[in-house]
């Protein structure tokens, strides 16, 4: 085999073991008290799919030979950024995610409570996923404290509103009660201390 076979092989492997391990990770960080950069940027299997597709390419170009290897490994690459494309145009038509509110803690600008709503893919109200996330840059991690979900009658536990209510706790409101969760200073891990009425809480 030649030194560009070898090499052609190498970035082949890169393209079936990277992408894969770095969504495991990115799926493993996107859970409760994960790092949010590495969840945010890693836990995107199309985008990784798109990545393993123009290694895979690559791959078959610095192989240097087109036979029935490299014309496979070329029809999975076109293949995989076709679809990784076209999931990519297909995001603006999906549900949509929109900020509400994004607050420091009076007294720790590392912790950050931060309320979204995300639209229902069905069509109804949605769904305001509300989060604390403690840190700086990429060793921030995120924790949910609570999703509610939207809409209904008057009294049934609507959201109303999430703010802290001193240097480590946090208030959630509702049309029908309400919640307080105490924020662990070290980790910045909400735990539920206060609950009064009702929430339509999802988790």
């Amino acid at each position: 085999m030649t030194n560009r076979g070898k090499a052609g092989g190498v970035v082949a492997a890169a393209a079936l073991l990277v992408p894969p391990v770095l969504w495991a990770v990115g799926r493993v960080e996107s859970r409760d008290g994960g790092r949010a950069v590495a969840a945010d940027v890693l836990n995107r299997p199309w985008a990784m799919l798109g990545v393993a597709a123009v290694l895979l390419l690559a791959a078959v170009v610095v192989r240097g030979r087109w036979d029935v290897v490299g014309g496979v490994a070329a029809a999975f690459a076109v293949v995989g950024l076709l679809l990784a494309g076209g999931k990519h145009l297909l995001l603006p038509f999906g549900p949509k995610v929109q900020e509400v509110s994004r607050a420091a803690s009076p007294q720790r600008a590392d912790h950050v409570l931060r309320v979204a709503h995300h639209d229902d893919p069905e069509g109804y109200d949605g769904t305001y996923v509300i989060r604390v996330e403690a840190g700086s840059g990429l060793s921030t991690r995120r924790w949910d404290v609570i999703r509610l979900r939207n809409g209904g009658f008057l009294g049934q536990g609507m959201f109303v509103s999430a703010e802290w209510s001193g240097a480590d706790r946090i208030r959630i409101t509702t049309d029908a009660g309400h919640r307080v969760f105490t924020v662990d200073q070290a980790t910045g891990k909400p735990v539920l201390t206060e609950s009064v009425g009702e929430l339509k809480s999802v988790v």
